[in-house]
């Protein structure tokens, strides 16, 4: 009879270590290409290489130094003007004078405070929304602006697009004239004296300006006493100043 036997665990058995290399033995071949990796030899540029290589790198250099000696070449021949270098003064009372042989109103021409200068004055016979008118801008003493523009045949759609489609202020009066205030953006302020309540010549005058209230105060009573006043020029019929005789301008009358 035979006695059963219950089979023991197996026994753990012991990793193998690995065998050391024996001295003298050549390395395998993995050994190899990891030495190779690590000991890997740090490239050498020739010296035309290296010449080569800081060639695009001076190229540069020398257009950017070329760039800047023509410019300030440049800006030492041509020196930045001075603002008074570059400011204007138009003869408005000249521009008026050939403008009212055009227009069927007088245009006004008015006498601003001393320092006062004319940017521009104009007569636009086919101006926007078919509106004829005569114009005039000034830079006054504190380098601010105040212009106008007068016409006799306002309307609406002009007189919003004059204004800029600034907001109403109210009113506010000049000389003892009373004109329409409107308030824009920047400070910008518009008056409005229109043709129906211009009692002197019935033209629509827009007064545009940024100025102090002190120069706005001086600039609106030269507007209103110019109103109506005859252009006087001296010089000839051509317009050639010679300080003796004084041409009023022939305004045709209105029906």
């Amino acid at each position: 009879m035979n006695e059963s036997r219950t089979p023991e665990p197996d026994e753990p058995h012991a990793e193998a270590s690995p065998e050391p290399t024996p001295e003298g033995s050549e390395p395998s071949a993995s050994e190899d290409e990891s030495a190779s990796e690590d000991e890997q030899p740090t490239p050498q540029l020739t010296q035309s290489q290296v010449t080569r290589l800081r060639q695009p790198l001076v190229g540069m250099v020398v257009t950017v130094v070329v760039t800047f000696a023509a410019v300030g070449a440049f800006l030492m021949m041509n020196p930045e003007p001075t603002p008074d270098e570059h400011q204007r003064d138009e003869d408005v009372v000249a521009e008026a004078y050939f403008a009212a042989g055009t227009a069927d109103f007088t245009p006004i021409a008015p006498e601003v405070a001393e320092g006062w200068t004319a940017n521009y004055a104009r007569w636009e016979g086919s101006g926007e929304h078919g509106v004829p008118y005569w114009e005039a801008g000034y830079t006054t003493d504190e380098v601010s602006f105040f212009g106008f523009t007068q016409t006799d045949h306002a309307n609406p759609t002009w007189l919003s697009a004059e204004i800029a489609n600034a907001s109403p202020a109210g009113t506010t009066e000049y000389a003892d004239v009373e004109f329409d205030a409107f308030e824009g953006e920047d400070e910008r302020r518009y008056f409005v004296l229109e043709g129906d309540a211009n009692e002197v010549d019935g033209t629509t005058v827009v007064i545009n300006t940024d100025a102090s209230e002190e120069e706005v105060a001086s600039g609106m009573e030269a507007v209103v006493e110019s109103l109506g006043q005859e252009v006087e020029l001296d010089g000839d019929e051509d317009g050639a100043a010679d300080g003796e005789d004084v041409v009023e301008s022939e305004v045709p009358e209105e029906d």
